[in-house]
């Protein structure tokens, strides 16, 4: 195996559960390209007895075959023959043969094509569970990328509810996790964040760069040439989530990524009706590709907006789809230097560092405040005129207020004193306890260092980002 970053709690549940003596059954689920596979090869590494089984977008009975076929090859002692393993229930009751006295684990990857195949499938691993399953020392792990279909899998109305006893869904990776990727690099601070602004938490893009290249270098190389790697991304993603119709989902994510958040705005750019959208975004929200976000302490839906939720996600459609007749024509690298590099600063500015300095606070924010963090968010008026970059209550009930600077300057005392204009100007309710909290990607002036210490602010550099 390459190189394996983080993933620590993942692969400490995993051990802890292999390590039981009883009958396990696992779920693990999360988008594509998080690593899902490449967790479970490192846990599977160990020399531990096991059959991986990657299923296929083919017919039923030909993943029955190959599995048979894998199977039996991780036995071959065992006399089965490929006629005798035709049903996964004679599957799972050869993989309970082999741990009646010792662990064995049996891995079903991209399950859900199994199941899409053959809706019973749930059922008879049900049926073998509960009658043999359940009394082996089986390691049982069913493996997806199609969120619905594994969050209904363990549903009330499901066959298999109640009988997991180890479910998992695997998230992105923070811009903290990602740092690793570029621990050995000559990559400053800053770059190490735009690398995460740019591929988000996703581990698989992330192996993709390569940090004795400039960010700007693997873009083009990436993202930008007709043959990288990355270029027709999303379009894959939504291939293998089986869209029908593609046209209307990049419409939308268009819309957001070039600054549309509520639904009458993004409507009106797409084209579609009320009806149409909603559906849109609810498919696009379980894809995780977009989320619906509130103002702080508000949970009307009239007050909600649409952001895109993946940073590369929301890069390619900034940049890629936006600028996709131009590459055409145009050298990419050209198309970058024109196009692409002097909007980065914005680009970062927008959505992603706010991104970080959330993820901060919420990984961070007990230390530095020496309390629980109870909820934290961003806040914008009804009429538009106030925004803020984060808004947090502390466990005292006291309220944090934050701003968010990707610049390429020092940041400055004239932030901090607008910050505060604004906070004057929220309701008396959140006024009475405040405290002050200023993040900048480009470090603080001295001028606003010694006012910070003078008025208790709390001030994070990027440097305190990976600290």
């Amino acid at each position: 195996m390459g190189e394996f970053y983080n993933r620590i709690i993942e692969l400490e549940a995993l051990n802890q559960h292999w390590q039981s003596d009883a009958a396990e059954f696992a779920l693990l689920y999360g988008r594509r390209r998080l690593g899902k596979t490449y967790l479970l090869q490192k846990f599977l590494s160990e020399g531990r007895p096991h059959c991986y089984f990657l299923a296929a977008q083919t017919s039923v009975t030909a993943n029955l075959l190959e599995l048979a076929q894998t199977m039996i090859r991780t036995s071959p002692e065992s006399g089965y023959t490929v006629a005798d393993l035709s049903t996964i229930g004679n599957i799972l009751r050869f993989a309970g043969s082999l741990a009646r006295e010792h662990r064995f684990a049996l891995i079903l990857d991209e399950f859900q094509y199994l199941l899409e195949q053959d809706p019973s499938i749930p059922s008879q691993i049900q049926a073998w569970w509960d009658t043999e399953g359940i009394r082996s020392k089986i390691f049982l792990v069913l493996c997806c990328s199609h969120l619905g279909m594994m969050e209904g899998l363990g549903g009330p109305q499901a066959p298999l509810f109640g009988r997991f006893t180890f479910r998992y869904k695997l998230p992105p990776m923070t811009y903290r996790d990602i740092a690793l990727f570029y621990a050995d690099s000559n990559y400053s601070t800053r770059d190490k964040l735009m690398a995460f602004g740019i591929l988000g938490g996703t581990p698989r893009y992330h192996a993709l760069f390569d940090s004795r290249k400039s960010i700007g270098a693997n873009i083009d190389q990436h993202i930008l040439s007709p043959i990288g790697l990355l270029r027709h991304e999303p379009e894959v993603l939504m291939l293998s989530s089986q869209v029908r119709d593609a046209a209307p989902y990049n419409a939308v994510l268009g819309a957001l990524a070039n600054g549309c958040t509520k639904p009458n705005e993004i409507k009106q750019v797409v084209g579609a009706t009320s009806a149409q959208l909603t559906f849109y975004l609810r498919n696009l929200m379980e894809l995780e590709w977009i989320t619906r976000e509130y103002p702080f302490d508000e949970i009307s839906d009239r007050r909600a907006i649409y952001r895109i939720n993946d940073h590369f996600i929301r890069f390619w459609y900034r940049f890629v789809d936006r600028l996709r007749s131009v590459l055409e024509f145009q050298d990419y690298r050209d198309v970058y230097t024109a196009s692409v590099q002097p909007r980065l600063n914005d680009y970062m500015g927008l959505h992603p560092f706010e991104d970080i300095c959330h993820q901060f606070l919420k990984a961070k924010g007990a230390d530095v405040f020496g309390q629980v963090i109870r909820r934290a968010s961003r806040y914008w008026s009804r009429d538009g005129s106030l925004e803020i970059d984060m808004i947090a209550e502390l466990a005292d009930g006291s309220y944090l207020f934050g701003e968010c600077k990707w610049s390429s300057s020092e940041v400055g005392v004239p932030v901090y004193y607008s910050l505060r204009d604004k906070v004057a100007r929220m309701p008396e309710k959140y006024r009475n306890s405040v405290r002050y909290i200023l993040f900048s990607a480009a470090g603080f002036e001295e001028s606003l260092r010694a006012t910070a210490r003078r008025d208790g602010v709390v001030l994070v550099d990027a440097e305190d980002m990976l600290a």
